[in-house]
């Protein structure tokens, strides 16, 4: 599994969860997406953050350069291309 979170700067919170639920959604099925959590930032909601499972590299590869992706990220509200951190999940645990 490759995982990646990314920052990005959005214009509406309400409009870019409504387009990450749906067209995002497809989008990130298309190319291999596991799953994804979008949170906003208590101090600024203007910024997302978005923690994304991907079955490998390659699949978040074909994700960044399919064209209609970026047409997504921008109907979605987002005011610049996100920032991505690649991630290594080392472990998952209880409350």
């Amino acid at each position: 599994m490759f995982t990646t979170l990314a920052h990005v700067r959005i214009a509406d919170a309400d409009r870019f969860l409504q387009v990450f639920a749906s067209h995002g959604l497809q989008a990130r099925q298309a190319h291999g997406s596991l799953g994804a959590s979008a949170f906003l930032k208590a101090e600024d909601s203007g910024t997302a953050i978005v923690l994304i499972d991907w079955a490998d590299r390659e699949s978040f590869e074909g994700f960044l350069a399919d064209p209609s992706v970026r047409d997504t990220m921008r109907s979605g509200g987002a005011l610049e291309p996100p920032s991505f951190t690649f991630m290594t999940r080392t472990g998952v645990f209880p409350a």
